[in-house]
């Protein structure tokens, strides 16, 4: 863990002969910190808020991917648990019910719960500074990710993507619907531009469920949104478009 002289900065390093990489890291999510770094100093920084892994619940939404596990798993592990928000895109579809069954397992200490969300998106980034490319463990090709954005990028205008509610494809056809609330017709430009896009929303939800399901008067919580991208040698970054604490009725930024 950093200690209170020498907190952890925000780090781009990578491999030798990765300046593609890195310089499409740089250029696209700045300050993007390795994920194992964002990890311990995102607890670092809350310890001053009275807020750890023996007092709080940690509520987490990732993509549903497998390569998204390792970033999930290690947060399942500094926190003691964690309640799984998960779904494609990283998107919040659990809604009130689902809420308030993660605060209901929140411990109570002196009279309070505390709650830590951390909420992310994903996208990847080759050796090759290439967004969207992956390499997958045991695949010889090229993959991609994120799949479900990369869907509806190939369905850029109203036209070609239903908007209507897919039993069959539930997930992908809410994120459609509420990407195309975003973006006029054939105005979706780039997959960066998309999974910002995808943040923007996922930190709206949160935000609307936390006024529907939280109690402040009781309860302390972080939250914690960006991006989570994949990169070289299966190692993971975190870039954070908004940190904040609410402790005792007062908000404070974080990171």
């Amino acid at each position: 863990m950093p200690t209170l002289s020498a907190p952890i900065s925000p780090s781009t390093k990578t491999p030798p002969g990765s300046f593609d990489f890195k310089k499409t890291l740089e250029r696209n999510f700045p300050g993007a910190y390795p994920s194992d770094a964002f990890v311990e100093y995102s607890q670092f920084r809350l310890h001053p808020f009275g807020m750890n892994q023996k007092n709080s619940i940690a509520c987490v939404s990732v993509c549903r991917d497998e390569i998204a596990t390792p970033f999930l798993n290690r947060l399942h592990n500094v926190w003691n648990g964690a309640f799984n928000f998960s779904s494609l895109a990283g998107m919040l579809y659990l809604g009130v019910t689902g809420f308030q069954a993660a605060h209901h397992h929140a411990p109570t200490i002196d009279g309070r719960e505390r709650y830590v969300y951390l909420n992310f998106p994903r996208i990847t980034i080759d050796e090759q500074g290439t967004l969207g490319n992956c390499r997958r463990t045991g695949c010889q090709a090229f993959s991609q990710a994120c799949g479900a954005l990369i869907k509806i990028l190939q369905g850029r205008s109203r036209v070609e993507a239903s908007l209507d509610l897919n039993p069959e494809d539930v997930e992908q056809s809410l994120l459609t619907q509420r990407l195309f609330r975003k973006f006029g017709f054939g105005e979706i430009p780039d997959l960066v531009t998309l999974t910002k896009a995808t943040q923007h929303i996922i930190r709206e939800d949160l935000e609307r469920m936390i006024q529907l399901t939280v109690e402040t008067n009781k309860t302390d919580y972080a939250v914690f949104t960006g991006v989570q991208i994949h990169g070289l040698t299966h190692k993971d970054w975190i870039w954070i478009e908004t940190s904040y604490v609410f402790v005792d009725g007062e908000r404070n930024p974080l990171l």
